[in-house]
């Protein structure tokens, strides 16, 4: 029974939404508009001409969001049906659906891309890593090299035409600009061109400097696109011979390389055995990442997982590297009834602790932070500090401030 008044309900919608429709074409007809007139989705929508492939996806979206706006479900049976429909049509889709048009992305794989430059250049764009090119020094030193010498050939033309107007006794000529202007002169074409050589010069020497710039890419990154695109056989040697060129080589996504640790982590730790390869896939691969992969024999892994994986264990040591020397001091301060013998080896041994962790303390953060040498030199100063306050107070509490040699 509530089906068929859902029925009704719905072909009185109908009949309701043809009249309406019909009124508002006459109206449209009666104001001097032409009853061909489309709507802003009906024109914005693209045309079946046959060489459209994503037109039927589109209508058929652009029909759900119309219906689902225009007629929300009423009955139970139709939000049931609905919900069923929309997870159909997120399963059988590559994009990960959220419900937010904001988050809603559609992820390409590198199986779609056929083999050549559009897989290696679909392959670069997977991980900012990969964004591995040529600098072209040598040509860029040449290119620079002649602008120099036409400059400089310029500037002893120029020397030349002020040393031969001086030597005719017109000195006002080179006091006076002006006589440039007003009367012909080989000066005032030969400033133009030095203007239009130095302008051509400074614009390539500001480019190479911003080159230049430009860090080395990483071993392990190289090598990742090298063994990418011998693999799948996408270019023939002669043209992905460049890759070698490791000095000429520029990373463009700089910022993306987290040092040595990171690649000490995925190289040596994380690809010890099946296992660890299958748990590091597991952790550290998002789901966009696995789409992107595709068939390819290649384990992208996301890089802000990796980060705070990385902050774990700095959070661990930073942790640790206070109460172990505290502990180790603790354990090594003498007794009240030591001898002096013992004392003085005791305040020994604790003073080569203090060291050897301040040591430690300054080593971790100069390899695994970004901090700048003043910074480190502050916070091993800070640390070194509380270390030596704690041994001054073990050492005036047993009477072992100085020992004998």
């Amino acid at each position: 029974m509530a089906a068929a008044e859902g029925q009704g309900a719905t072909n009185n919608h109908a009949r309701n939404s043809s009249s309406a429709h019909a009124q508002g074409m006459a109206e449209a007809t009666s104001l001097g508009a032409s009853p061909n007139v489309q709507t802003a989705a009906q024109s914005q929508r693209p045309s079946n001409d046959g060489n459209n492939p994503f037109y039927q996806d589109a209508g058929a979206d652009e029909e759900s969001v119309i219906t689902s706006v225009t007629e929300p479900p009423k009955t139970f049976g139709d939000r049931l049906r609905r919900v069923v429909r929309l997870q159909r049509k997120a399963s059988s889709s590559e994009s990960i659906f959220t419900g937010d048009a904001e988050r809603d992305q559609l992820i390409n794989s590198l199986d779609r891309y056929t083999v050549g430059y559009p897989k290696v250049a679909a392959f670069e764009n997977a991980d900012p890593n990969f964004l591995i090119y040529r600098k072209f020094g040598w040509l860029h030193n040449r290119l620079l090299l002649y602008l120099q010498d036409e400059l400089a050939e310029l500037e002893y033309i120029l020397n030349k035409l002020d040393k031969d107007t001086f030597s005719d006794d017109d000195d006002i000529k080179l006091s006076c600009r002006r006589d440039d202007w007003i009367h012909p002169s080989s000066r005032r074409d030969l400033v133009k061109q030095i203007a239009q050589k130095l302008e051509e010069y400074d614009e390539h020497l500001l480019r190479y400097q911003k080159v230049q710039a430009m860090r080395r890419p990483t071993i392990r990154n190289q090598a990742s696109l090298y063994n990418f695109v011998r693999a799948t056989g996408s270019l023939i040697e002669p043209e992905y011979r460049w890759i070698r060129e490791g000095v000429d080589l520029a990373a463009v996504a700089s910022d993306a390389e987290h040092g040595w640790f990171n690649g000490f982590l995925v190289d040596d730790v994380f690809n010890l055995n099946s296992i660890s390869r299958a748990v590091t896939q597991f952790i550290f691969r998002t789901k966009e990442q696995k789409i992107v992969s595709g068939q390819e024999d290649i384990a992208l892994l996301d890089p802000h997982r990796l980060d705070i994986f990385l902050r774990f264990l700095l959070t661990i040591l930073a942790a640790a590297l206070l109460p172990i020397p505290v502990l180790i001091l603790c354990k090594l301060q003498p007794s009240k009834a030591a001898d002096d013998i013992l004392r003085s080896s005791s305040s020994k041994l604790q003073i080569l602790t203090v060291f050897l962790f301040t040591l430690v303390f300054s080593a971790a953060c100069s390899v695994f932070t970004k901090a700048r040498r003043q910074e480190v030199f502050t916070a091993t100063a800070a640390y070194c500090a509380v270390l030596v306050v704690f041994l001054g107070n073990t050492l005036n509490a047993t009477g072992g401030g100085q020992w004998k040699n």
